[in-house]
């Protein structure tokens, strides 16, 4: 199983908790950061603290995310939501 979590938020604190979780059961995360969500994408440290999750971020809102982030455009957005079996919006 593979589970997209949208962040639109900079707190997202509890929901990392709560994926941290469920990455510790085997199920594969994808992250993708939206909106306000980028700040937490531009944080190398944050971003570090990550590391169980594949992370993305939209291209119009994150101009300068920190390494290990892979921009995407809508498209690509699209492409996350075909490629995952569950969504979880954190907005």
């Amino acid at each position: 199983m593979i589970i997209l979590l949208i962040v639109g938020k900079p707190d997202a604190g509890t929901a990392f908790r709560i994926a941290r979780r469920v990455a510790a059961q085997g199920k594969k995360l994808v992250i993708l950061f939206v909106g306000e969500g980028c700040i937490i994408a531009q944080d190398a440290e944050q971003v570090e603290a990550l590391g169980f999750a594949r992370l993305y971020a939209l291209n119009t809102d994150c101009p300068d995310p920190a390494p290990g982030v892979t921009l995407v455009d809508y498209s690509g957005w699209v492409r996350l939501l075909e490629y995952c079996n569950k969504i979880v919006s954190w907005t």
